[in-house]
Protein backbone atom coordinates (compact mmCIF):
# COMPACT_ATOMS: atom_id res chain seq x y z
CA UNK A 1 0.00 0.00 0.00
CA UNK A 2 1.19 3.59 -0.84
CA UNK A 3 1.31 6.28 1.33
CA UNK A 4 1.89 10.17 1.43
CA UNK A 5 5.34 9.60 3.04
CA UNK A 6 6.16 6.91 0.74
CA UNK A 7 7.27 6.56 -2.69
CA UNK A 8 6.20 3.92 -5.20
CA UNK A 9 9.32 1.21 -5.37
CA UNK A 10 10.68 0.64 -8.63
CA UNK A 11 8.94 -2.98 -9.02
CA UNK A 12 5.78 -1.22 -8.81
CA UNK A 13 6.06 1.05 -11.14
CA UNK A 14 7.78 -1.59 -13.77
CA UNK A 15 4.60 -3.30 -13.15
CA UNK A 16 2.19 -0.34 -13.39
CA UNK A 17 4.26 0.50 -16.81
CA UNK A 18 4.09 -3.38 -17.82
CA UNK A 19 0.71 -4.57 -16.23
CA UNK A 20 -1.32 -0.63 -16.91
CA UNK A 21 -2.81 -1.36 -13.75
CA UNK A 22 -1.92 -0.71 -9.87
CA UNK A 23 -4.47 -1.37 -6.72
CA UNK A 24 -4.55 0.92 -3.19
CA UNK A 25 -6.24 -1.35 -1.10
CA UNK A 26 -8.01 0.76 1.66
CA UNK A 27 -8.05 4.23 0.26
CA UNK A 28 -10.71 5.22 2.06
CA UNK A 29 -11.61 4.18 5.57
CA UNK A 30 -14.76 2.00 6.39
CA UNK A 31 -16.47 5.69 7.61
CA UNK A 32 -15.24 7.71 4.29
CA UNK A 33 -16.93 4.85 2.13
CA UNK A 34 -20.35 4.90 3.95
CA UNK A 35 -20.61 8.55 3.82
CA UNK A 36 -19.80 8.75 0.37
CA UNK A 37 -22.17 5.72 -0.50
CA UNK A 38 -24.44 8.16 1.30
CA UNK A 39 -23.54 11.11 -0.76
CA UNK A 40 -24.36 9.00 -4.24
CA UNK A 41 -27.84 8.62 -2.57
CA UNK A 42 -28.53 11.83 -2.34
CA UNK A 43 -27.01 12.67 -5.97
CA UNK A 44 -29.70 10.34 -6.88
CA UNK A 45 -32.35 11.43 -5.02
CA UNK A 46 -32.39 8.28 -3.06
CA UNK A 47 -32.78 7.75 0.77
CA UNK A 48 -29.74 8.90 2.45
CA UNK A 49 -29.39 5.68 4.45
CA UNK A 50 -27.78 2.38 3.94
CA UNK A 51 -30.00 0.52 0.98
CA UNK A 52 -30.37 -2.69 -0.67
CA UNK A 53 -30.75 -3.85 -3.69
CA UNK A 54 -34.68 -5.11 -2.49
CA UNK A 55 -35.36 -1.20 -1.71
CA UNK A 56 -34.17 0.43 -5.20
CA UNK A 57 -35.22 -2.86 -7.12
CA UNK A 58 -31.71 -3.45 -8.21
CA UNK A 59 -31.79 -0.29 -10.93
CA UNK A 60 -28.80 0.53 -12.22
CA UNK A 61 -28.03 4.58 -12.05
CA UNK A 62 -24.90 6.81 -13.41
CA UNK A 63 -24.17 10.58 -12.64
CA UNK A 64 -21.60 11.77 -15.59
CA UNK A 65 -18.98 14.38 -14.22
CA UNK A 66 -20.38 14.06 -10.85
CA UNK A 67 -16.76 14.77 -9.06
CA UNK A 68 -16.38 17.69 -10.53
CA UNK A 69 -20.52 18.82 -10.72
CA UNK A 70 -21.01 18.04 -6.62
CA UNK A 71 -18.82 19.59 -3.88
CA UNK A 72 -19.04 16.32 -1.66
CA UNK A 73 -16.72 14.83 -4.41
CA UNK A 74 -14.06 17.18 -4.77
CA UNK A 75 -12.16 16.07 -1.21
CA UNK A 76 -11.20 12.95 -3.50
CA UNK A 77 -9.94 15.06 -6.15
CA UNK A 78 -7.39 16.28 -3.78
CA UNK A 79 -6.77 12.94 -1.57
CA UNK A 80 -3.29 12.87 -0.42
CA UNK A 81 -2.64 9.18 -1.02
CA UNK A 82 -4.40 9.21 -4.06
CA UNK A 83 -1.91 12.07 -5.73
CA UNK A 84 1.14 10.22 -4.39
CA UNK A 85 0.17 7.30 -5.70
CA UNK A 86 -0.77 9.30 -9.28
CA UNK A 87 2.58 11.20 -8.83
CA UNK A 88 4.67 7.99 -8.47
CA UNK A 89 2.49 6.13 -11.57
CA UNK A 90 2.87 9.08 -14.02
CA UNK A 91 4.88 11.54 -13.28
CA UNK A 92 5.27 14.62 -10.83
CA UNK A 93 3.69 17.25 -13.23
CA UNK A 94 -0.12 15.78 -13.21
CA UNK A 95 -3.41 17.39 -14.03
CA UNK A 96 -7.21 16.37 -13.25
CA UNK A 97 -8.49 15.36 -16.58
CA UNK A 98 -12.32 15.16 -14.97
CA UNK A 99 -13.48 11.97 -16.93
CA UNK A 100 -15.87 11.29 -13.59
CA UNK A 101 -18.84 9.29 -12.81
CA UNK A 102 -20.51 7.78 -10.13
CA UNK A 103 -22.25 4.80 -10.04
CA UNK A 104 -25.11 2.08 -8.72
CA UNK A 105 -25.32 -1.33 -9.73
CA UNK A 106 -24.03 -0.15 -13.28
CA UNK A 107 -24.07 -2.94 -15.57
CA UNK A 108 -20.26 -3.57 -16.69
CA UNK A 109 -19.81 -6.52 -18.47
CA UNK A 110 -18.31 -5.40 -22.02
CA UNK A 111 -14.16 -5.41 -22.57
CA UNK A 112 -13.53 -2.11 -23.78
CA UNK A 113 -11.44 0.84 -23.41
CA UNK A 114 -11.86 4.00 -21.71
CA UNK A 115 -9.00 6.18 -23.59
CA UNK A 116 -10.36 8.58 -26.24
CA UNK A 117 -8.54 6.17 -29.45
CA UNK A 118 -9.84 2.62 -28.91
CA UNK A 119 -8.56 0.74 -31.73
CA UNK A 120 -5.33 -0.58 -30.43
CA UNK A 121 -2.48 1.15 -32.34
CA UNK A 122 -4.34 3.84 -34.14
CA UNK A 123 -5.04 7.55 -33.79
CA UNK A 124 -3.13 9.88 -31.63
CA UNK A 125 -3.44 7.83 -27.95
CA UNK A 126 -1.01 5.56 -29.45
CA UNK A 127 1.63 7.94 -30.76
CA UNK A 128 4.39 8.82 -27.99
CA UNK A 129 7.00 9.79 -29.81
CA UNK A 130 6.41 13.65 -28.98
CA UNK A 131 4.90 13.07 -25.47
CA UNK A 132 4.49 9.85 -23.53
CA UNK A 133 0.89 8.73 -22.87
CA UNK A 134 0.33 9.11 -18.94
CA UNK A 135 -3.31 9.33 -18.89
CA UNK A 136 -5.18 7.34 -15.85
CA UNK A 137 -8.77 6.23 -14.63
CA UNK A 138 -8.61 5.58 -11.00
CA UNK A 139 -11.88 3.28 -10.17
CA UNK A 140 -12.77 3.96 -6.44
CA UNK A 141 -15.16 0.95 -4.93
CA UNK A 142 -17.33 1.81 -2.03
CA UNK A 143 -19.04 -2.09 -1.91
CA UNK A 144 -17.54 -5.45 -0.94
CA UNK A 145 -17.45 -7.88 -3.59
CA UNK A 146 -18.87 -10.66 -1.22
CA UNK A 147 -22.40 -9.17 -0.67
CA UNK A 148 -22.32 -6.89 -3.99
CA UNK A 149 -20.40 -8.74 -7.20
CA UNK A 150 -18.06 -5.45 -6.92
CA UNK A 151 -15.45 -6.49 -9.12
CA UNK A 152 -12.62 -5.75 -11.96
CA UNK A 153 -11.29 -7.62 -14.73
CA UNK A 154 -8.04 -6.32 -16.55
CA UNK A 155 -6.65 -7.74 -19.05
CA UNK A 156 -2.93 -6.98 -18.08
CA UNK A 157 -0.54 -4.97 -20.97
CA UNK A 158 -3.30 -4.77 -23.06
CA UNK A 159 -2.07 -1.43 -23.29
CA UNK A 160 1.39 -2.51 -24.97
CA UNK A 161 -0.03 -5.73 -27.14
CA UNK A 162 -2.72 -6.65 -28.99
CA UNK A 163 -2.89 -9.63 -31.30
CA UNK A 164 -5.50 -10.36 -33.90
CA UNK A 165 -6.70 -13.09 -31.86
CA UNK A 166 -7.08 -10.76 -28.54
CA UNK A 167 -9.24 -8.48 -30.81
CA UNK A 168 -11.53 -11.14 -32.30
CA UNK A 169 -11.81 -12.87 -28.74
CA UNK A 170 -12.87 -9.38 -27.23
CA UNK A 171 -15.17 -8.81 -29.69
CA UNK A 172 -17.09 -12.31 -30.20
CA UNK A 173 -17.63 -12.25 -26.09
CA UNK A 174 -18.93 -8.53 -26.30
CA UNK A 175 -21.35 -9.21 -29.05
CA UNK A 176 -22.40 -12.84 -26.83
CA UNK A 177 -22.93 -10.43 -23.54
CA UNK A 178 -24.76 -7.95 -25.37
CA UNK A 179 -27.81 -10.44 -27.29
CA UNK A 180 -27.70 -11.73 -23.35
CA UNK A 181 -27.93 -8.63 -22.26
CA UNK A 182 -31.19 -7.66 -24.44
CA UNK A 183 -32.59 -10.52 -23.23
CA UNK A 184 -32.25 -9.52 -19.32
CA UNK A 185 -29.49 -11.74 -18.69
CA UNK A 186 -26.23 -9.91 -18.47
CA UNK A 187 -25.50 -11.97 -15.32
CA UNK A 188 -25.08 -15.43 -17.48
CA UNK A 189 -21.79 -15.31 -19.03
CA UNK A 190 -18.68 -15.28 -16.99
CA UNK A 191 -15.79 -13.43 -17.48
CA UNK A 192 -13.78 -15.60 -19.79
CA UNK A 193 -10.74 -14.85 -21.47
CA UNK A 194 -8.55 -17.36 -23.13
CA UNK A 195 -6.19 -15.76 -25.79
CA UNK A 196 -4.33 -13.40 -22.97
CA UNK A 197 -4.25 -13.14 -19.54
CA UNK A 198 -7.13 -12.41 -17.42
CA UNK A 199 -7.19 -10.35 -14.13
CA UNK A 200 -10.24 -10.07 -11.42
CA UNK A 201 -10.05 -7.84 -8.84
CA UNK A 202 -12.33 -8.60 -6.21
CA UNK A 203 -12.67 -5.68 -4.51
CA UNK A 204 -13.61 -4.45 -0.94
CA UNK A 205 -15.10 -1.28 0.43
CA UNK A 206 -12.71 1.88 0.14
CA UNK A 207 -10.18 0.21 -2.35
CA UNK A 208 -9.09 1.93 -5.50
CA UNK A 209 -8.18 0.62 -9.14
CA UNK A 210 -5.85 2.98 -11.06
CA UNK A 211 -5.34 1.69 -14.77
CA UNK A 212 -3.93 3.36 -18.24
CA UNK A 213 -7.03 4.50 -20.12
CA UNK A 214 -5.98 2.15 -23.10
CA UNK A 215 -5.87 -0.97 -20.64
CA UNK A 216 -8.60 -3.07 -22.04
CA UNK A 217 -11.16 -4.01 -19.05
CA UNK A 218 -14.71 -4.89 -17.71
CA UNK A 219 -17.01 -4.38 -14.99
CA UNK A 220 -18.00 -7.22 -13.04
CA UNK A 221 -21.42 -7.75 -13.27
CA UNK A 222 -22.92 -6.46 -10.28
CA UNK A 223 -25.30 -9.41 -7.85
CA UNK A 224 -25.72 -10.05 -4.37
CA UNK A 225 -27.72 -8.32 -1.45
CA UNK A 226 -26.02 -5.21 -1.48
CA UNK A 227 -25.44 -2.43 -4.54
CA UNK A 228 -22.45 -2.03 -6.06
CA UNK A 229 -21.48 1.73 -5.52
CA UNK A 230 -18.25 3.35 -7.41
CA UNK A 231 -16.78 6.42 -8.29
CA UNK A 232 -14.47 7.39 -11.23
CA UNK A 233 -12.30 10.16 -12.20
CA UNK A 234 -9.05 10.85 -13.94
CA UNK A 235 -5.00 12.35 -14.00
CA UNK A 236 -2.75 12.54 -16.55
CA UNK A 237 0.69 14.04 -17.34
CA UNK A 238 0.51 18.08 -18.49
CA UNK A 239 0.92 17.00 -22.34
CA UNK A 240 -1.12 17.25 -25.34
CA UNK A 241 -2.81 13.30 -24.67
CA UNK A 242 -4.33 14.47 -21.25
CA UNK A 243 -5.92 17.64 -23.25
CA UNK A 244 -7.26 15.69 -25.97
CA UNK A 245 -8.50 12.95 -23.53
CA UNK A 246 -10.25 15.70 -21.50
CA UNK A 247 -11.93 17.30 -24.43
CA UNK A 248 -13.07 13.99 -26.01
CA UNK A 249 -15.18 13.48 -22.47
CA UNK A 250 -16.10 17.34 -22.48
CA UNK A 251 -17.67 16.40 -26.34
CA UNK A 252 -20.47 14.75 -24.38
CA UNK A 253 -23.16 17.02 -23.44
CA UNK A 254 -23.67 15.42 -19.86
CA UNK A 255 -19.83 16.59 -19.22
CA UNK A 256 -19.33 19.95 -17.13
CA UNK A 257 -17.32 22.42 -20.14
CA UNK A 258 -16.91 25.08 -16.84
CA UNK A 259 -14.97 23.79 -13.70
CA UNK A 260 -16.82 25.40 -10.79
CA UNK A 261 -14.96 28.41 -9.80
CA UNK A 262 -14.49 27.25 -6.26
CA UNK A 263 -13.17 23.87 -7.88
CA UNK A 264 -10.92 25.58 -10.64
CA UNK A 265 -9.14 28.05 -8.04
CA UNK A 266 -8.38 25.56 -5.71
CA UNK A 267 -7.26 23.28 -8.52
CA UNK A 268 -4.86 26.43 -10.09
CA UNK A 269 -3.61 26.67 -6.77
CA UNK A 270 -2.36 22.91 -6.62
CA UNK A 271 -1.04 22.62 -9.76
CA UNK A 272 -3.36 20.24 -10.79
CA UNK A 273 -5.82 22.56 -13.23
CA UNK A 274 -5.67 21.03 -16.65
CA UNK A 275 -5.31 24.12 -19.35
Amino acid sequence: MTTPEEALSPDQKAAFERDGYHVIRGLLSAEEARRYRLFINRAFGLPEEELDNRRIAGEMFTLADAVTKLPEFWPIIFNERLLATMRGLLGDDIRYTQHSDVHINHQGGRFHRDSACREFGQAPDWDEREAPYKVARVAIYLSDYRDSGSALIVLPGSHRRETRLNRLEYVAWNKLRSALRRRGRNDWLPHIFLSARKVTLKTQSGDCVICDQRVMHAGGVPGGKMPKYSIFLAYGLNNRHSQNHRAFYLARPTYCPDVPAELRQRLEAENLLLA
